[in-house]
């Protein structure tokens, strides 16, 4: 074969090759795209719903019952867990102004994702870590301040402030 040598009309040389159009190519790089966007929002959606731990508390009900119409109180609280981290405990931290902290409901049963549990502890406006009060009564019909820190088992604390008004039996 010389270097001027063409082939004949119709045939072809052995290392040509025929290409696919280039219409079909595009077609194919769309539909290689669009599958490999599907699963990586797949893979990634499921990575956050499942990475993202949510921890949420919340108060059913409270009711602070004094006994005579005056004097130290019972008050009964039920916290529903709306997340989905188990709480460990809930502590009463805060109950009109006076900031000793009385656990509510104890660790040693954790209260699941979706469950509740209810806890009391004796109050009063001044009552120390006794049960003694110190200084003044409840008085039924009266609003008391009261907070709570909810505890998860991941270690995150949750703190909820609310208000009680006093009752009678």
């Amino acid at each position: 074969m010389s270097a001027g040598w063409f082939a004949p009309a119709g045939a072809r040389s052995r290392h040509a090759r025929r290409a696919i159009s280039p219409i079909i190519a595009t077609i194919i790089l769309i539909v290689i795209t669009v599958v490999a966007g599907a699963f990586l929002y797949t893979y990634a959606t499921g990575m956050l719903r499942s990475g993202a731990a949510s921890q949420v508390a919340n108060v059913q009900s409270i009711t602070l019952t004094v006994p005579n119409g005056s004097g130290d109180g019972t008050l009964t609280v039920t916290v529903q867990n709306g997340g989905t981290v188990a709480i460990k405990g809930v502590s009463l931290v805060d109950f009109n102004g006076s900031t000793e902290s009385k656990p509510l409901i104890s660790s040693t049963t954790p209260i699941s994702p979706g469950q509740s549990a209810s806890g009391s502890v004796q109050v009063g406006p001044n009552v120390d870590s006794d049960g003694v009060e110190t200084n003044g009564s409840l008085i039924a019909g009266e609003s008391y301040e009261v907070q709570l820190n909810v505890t998860f088992a991941n270690g995150q604390t949750q703190i909820i402030t609310t208000t009680v008004m006093a009752n009678t039996y």
